[in-house]
């Protein structure tokens, strides 16, 4: 496709980033709202269930709120995405979560937990820790990324305070933790599969990033040295001098 399509495509990319799925994500932090604030109505007493829900919708609520908030003021972008790699990778990889969401409308036997009676309490428990765990790591990454947070493969400004001294992609490394908990969570074959894919459409679109940061900074090809992927490098750490992250 020409150079002007993408040029296009990038304006396009833009308004949707800011006008439009900003305005998603902040409702969507909305709706978890709601359904933590069902929680709280008349009914019987919680179990334990109840209290892992609490928790990743809390958790959700959060991070979803951060997001659409950097999104509706975020930073416009030096470079723009110049492929159709670099428009669908991220759409696909952002909006992936919803699986989850609807695993609820599926017959049980397809999403029922398949772990003994008396380890479901314990992974759950576990899962909640990975989970809080990821939720704090990801905002961590939001906050010190703040205006160039984004969508879309692009390049914003390059970021090397907080956790991005020791891990490229620590939002993604707080999303490992998150789909770990929540695999622990459910136990069961098929968000096991859909965690997989996940991570697999992650480690995609961050090569892509890579790639874009790369090219525009050679800076970012020795911070590749020293910095992690997306978990801290234990030996042979250096002090990195860049870095950048997406959703």
């Amino acid at each position: 496709m020409s150079s002007n399509f993408y040029q296009q495509a990038a304006w396009f990319c833009a308004i949707l980033e800011r006008y439009v799925l900003s305005v998603f994500y902040l409702a969507y932090a909305v709706a978890y709202v709601l359904m933590t604030r069902e929680l709280f109505l008349p009914g019987p007493a919680w179990v334990n269930a109840d209290y892992a829900q609490f928790a990743q919708d809390a958790s959700m609520f959060l991070l979803l709120l951060f997001e659409g908030g950097t999104l509706l003021f975020g930073r416009r972008a030096v470079t723009t995405p110049r492929n159709m790699e670099e428009l669908v990778v991220p759409i696909v990889t952002s909006f992936f979560y919803l699986t989850y969401t609807y695993l609820g409308a599926l017959p049980e036997w397809m999403y029922g937990n398949v772990a003994p009676d008396k380890w479901q309490w314990p992974l759950q428990f576990t899962g909640l820790g990975l989970d809080t765990l990821g939720t704090l790591i990801s905002v961590w990454g939001v906050i010190y990324l703040g205006r160039s947070f984004g969508i879309f493969v692009a390049v914003r400004k390059v970021v090397m305070r907080g956790p991005y001294r020791f891990v490229r992609h620590p939002i993604y490394c707080g999303y490992l933790f998150m789909f770990a908990g929540l695999a622990l969570s459910y136990f069961t074959p098929l968000v096991f599969v859909l965690v997989g894919i996940h991570y697999w459409l992650f480690i995609y679109r961050a090569r892509l990033e890579e790639a874009r940061l790369a090219e525009y900074s050679p800076a970012y090809q020795e911070y590749m040295k020293g910095a992690g992927f997306m978990l801290p490098k234990i030996f042979g750490q250096k002090r990195p001098a860049a870095g950048a992250d997406g959703n």
